[in-house]
């Protein structure tokens, strides 16, 4: 079995804005995976719009992400702000690339005080992501009671104040326990006590569910609106600046970074998680696909 796997930097910041440190990881051996992998497509479609692409292949990952490290206390937000229960970490154990397929996996592991691992990787400041343009992201979730995987973006400036008040855009949210909905949402507001979200979600069947099967969230994002469709067929959610009532201030036309994590319980999926619906640290090299969040290519294009 031929594997790749991604050169992460991680970044640790300090509590009360001390700075921040930063180093790659080296000399770390690959785990000695001996499951059977599902092998991911390489991007095969039209390219003459594409700004970027990554699919998990040959490319210096280094370039594209960062592994955010811990679990939100060292950014004055404990739980990141959902009570949630995981430590994120830069292990290969909870992200690598195996055949051609980004893959985060949340392990029972003790570490830190938290009995969770898992991994949460962004673009920030290496990846840029404005309008006119689309999103396309092809993925296959994990199942399991407790488990809140999700895609999103977040501005990379706040223009117009902290959270929530630059904007919050959830491509893919998905609750463990449920394989066959889907939802994305937007997230809005003056501050934290007039938080606002607006979203939609849709329903598949359970022969083409979320963990069986690869899909496509679709986000087509314009001046004044936002379109997600999913597999090309079902529209998810759409609204337009005027349906949302700004006539300025409105945070969704500035530069945002692209996030994509597995968190382990939270507001969004309650606090009741079944153990062994996630693989222990003893089990990482041989934890079935069915258990790890499966991105096998992203890309970024003009209208």
């Amino acid at each position: 079995m031929k594997y790749k796997y991604i050169p992460l930097f991680f970044v640790i910041f300090s509590c009360g804005g001390g700075g921040s440190s930063s180093a790659l990881i080296t000399n770390i051996e690959p785990p000695t995976n001996s499951y059977q992998a599902i092998s991911c497509q390489n991007y095969d479609g039209p390219t003459d719009k594409i700004i970027w692409l990554d699919d998990f292949t040959d490319i210096d990952y280094a370039d594209n992400w960062t592994a955010i490290i811990g679990n939100g206390a060292e950014y004055g937000i404990p739980g990141w702000g959902n009570n949630e229960r995981q430590y994120y970490t830069s292990s290969l154990q909870n992200s690598s690339v195996i055949n051609g397929c980004l893959r985060i996996t949340p392990l029972n592991e003790s570490l830190n005080g938290f009995n969770y691992t898992s991994a949460k990787l962004v673009t920030e400041n290496k990846v840029d992501f404005t309008q006119p343009g689309k999103i396309t992201v092809r993925f296959r979730s994990p199942e399991g009671v407790g488990m809140w995987p999700a895609i999103w973006m977040m501005p990379l400036e706040s223009v117009y104040g902290g959270w929530p008040a630059s904007g919050e855009i959830d491509l893919v949210e998905i609750r463990g326990d449920n394989m066959q909905e889907i939802l994305s949402t937007i997230h809005y507001g003056s501050d934290p006590s007039n938080h606002i979200y607006q979203g939609g979600s849709y329903l598949l069947s359970q022969s083409n569910n979320l963990n069986e099967n690869f899909h496509e969230m679709e986000f087509t994002w314009e001046e004044n609106s936002m379109k997600f469709l999913l597999d090309n067929q079902f529209t998810v959610f759409e609204i337009t600046s005027n349906q949302l009532g700004f006539d300025e201030n409105y945070p969704f036309n500035e530069i945002f970074y692209l996030i994509i994590n597995v968190a382990v319980g939270g507001n969004f999926v309650g606090n009741y998680i079944i153990n062994n619906d996630l693989c222990y640290l003893s089990e990482a090299d041989t934890c079935p696909d069915k258990k790890r969040l499966l991105i096998d290519w992203i890309k970024y294009e003009t209208l």
